[in-house]
């Protein structure tokens, strides 16, 4: 599903990580973690396109990243950054933003399967009836995730997804992207969580 051949990274005179080697195949999950400053963030951006790699090649579902597929590429991912800044005031107005998008449009949005996402991550239906600004962080992270599980792409893309979770929502999470994984769909994620990181396949120490 990716793979990431002799990958390099600099920014201006700085080398964040030279001859980085992974492949995660379809159904199975990987964590990045390590020191901060290494660029694992950065390593998220470069599959979606966003940051040019120095040296080295990234494919997802065999093909090959280049200016030219770019948009082939980001339809086949689901991608939720740490930060995520939403033009919305209200939950339900956010959880229908993806399904407006242009790559999204063919894909249906049901409330029923969002309540059920949500039933599995430890959300409450009420939660999509509130204001963004009424919701928590770690409340945005799962919903964004049950978003992610609704678009059905066959890679998920996910930057710090427990930084505002306790241990039962941390579990309750990696119960979620199992269940994702076992429908085929693979996991890249990027977390210091090392709760979070046992229960991937794959970890990976950048």
């Amino acid at each position: 599903m990716l793979h990431i051949q002799n990958a390099c990274i600099v920014f201006g005179d700085e080398v964040l990580f030279s001859e980085f080697n992974m492949q995660l195949l379809r159904g199975e999950t990987a964590c990045i973690s390590g020191q901060s400053g290494r660029g694992k963030t950065s390593l998220l951006n470069a599959v979606m396109g966003f940051v040019p790699l120095h040296r080295g090649t990234i494919s997802v579902a065999g093909i090959e990243l280049k200016q030219t597929t770019i948009d082939s590429i980001r339809k086949q991912i689901a991608w939720i950054p740490q930060e995520l800044a939403l033009p919305t005031e209200w939950v339900a107005e956010m959880v229908k933003l993806p399904f407006e998008l242009k790559a999204n449009r063919s894909i249906p949005f049901s409330t029923e399967r969002l309540f059920a996402c949500f039933d599995a991550l430890g959300l409450e239906e009420e939660l999509y009836h509130k204001r963004v600004t009424e919701i928590s962080g770690g409340q945005r992270q799962r919903i964004m995730l049950a978003i992610a599980a609704l678009l059905e792409k066959p890679l998920i893309i996910v930057d710090e997804p427990t930084s505002a979770l306790d241990p039962e929502s941390t579990d309750r999470v990696v119960a979620f992207l199992n269940q994702q994984s076992n429908k085929g769909t693979s996991v890249l994620a990027v977390s210091h969580d090392k709760r979070f990181a046992a229960g991937c396949h794959h970890l990976i120490e950048l």
